[in-house]
């Protein structure tokens, strides 16, 4: 990218990063929030490590990804370009046999759904100087072939999740589904994350809302908005 395209790409980015905080400013002043707990996490899936670099040259500290091998391979280009380094967090389904790459290349999971992922994941960060922070994604609608444990089996995944040496139950994730009233769907994560604080009070983590729907879930208590669109625009994705 020539020095005038990466300076028109800054301008476009900070300017959609902008509206964002705004809208979120706006959104904890109506639900009666601090807006400095709620954090964004821009996520950078299909653009490439050069976005990355300009998000992160803009104050944004906080990077969601959905596939492994595409994250890990931003954040070694990154490694010596960001001073102060990024919280890589990974948000789509994950499959057992990448475990081992998450626990290396990634700080947060938010898709944790499964007995045979917390175990993977475990196995995975034996070797990791700090247990890895690990949120188990709910289906709010009670469909788990679209991501999510039941909420009937939330808790005993939770459980299972704690009790490991290598994670730390750090909250929970969940995804308005399609055709929902957001409010609707995320009426029950507040309730949601006090039993999960029964079982770790440190899982204080709620992951909801995106681009479409942040205010709805600022208003039901996320802490962390998962971004993506609204920032990066929509700009042809790389092939």
């Amino acid at each position: 990218m020539s020095l005038s395209g990466a300076a028109d790409r800054r301008s476009q980015l900070g300017a959609a990063l902008d509206a964002i905080r705004e809208r979120v400013a706006r959104a904890a002043a109506a639900a009666g929030r601090d807006p400095q707990e709620i954090r964004v996490i821009v996520v950078t899936k299909t653009y490439p490590a050069s976005d990355v670099a300009l998000l992160a040259g803009l104050g944004v500290r906080d990077v969601g990804e959905n596939r492994v091998q595409e994250g890990a391979a931003k954040r070694a280009a990154l490694a010596d370009r960001v001073p102060g380094g990024l919280s890589w967090h990974l948000i789509g389904q994950l499959q057992t046999n990448k475990a081992r790459a998450v626990a290396r290349d990634f700080d947060c999971v938010h898709s944790v759904d499964r007995p045979e992922l917390v175990e993977a994941l475990d196995r995975a960060t034996r070797e990791r100087p700090v247990p890895l922070p690990c949120l188990v994604q709910v289906s709010l609608d009670g469909d788990p072939r679209r991501g999510g444990v039941v909420v009937e089996g939330l808790e005993r995944l939770a459980t299972d999740l704690a009790a490991r040496p290598g994670l730390r139950l750090a909250g929970l994730m969940g995804v308005a589904p399609l055709g929902w009233n957001p409010e609707q769907a995320f009426d029950v994560l507040p309730v949601l994350s006090l039993r999960l604080r029964e079982i770790d009070p440190t899982a204080t983590m709620i992951s909801a809302g995106m681009s479409g729907d942040l205010e709805a879930a600022v208003s039901r208590g996320a802490t962390h908005l998962r971004v993506g669109s609204a920032v990066l625009g929509a700009r042809p994705p790389l092939g």
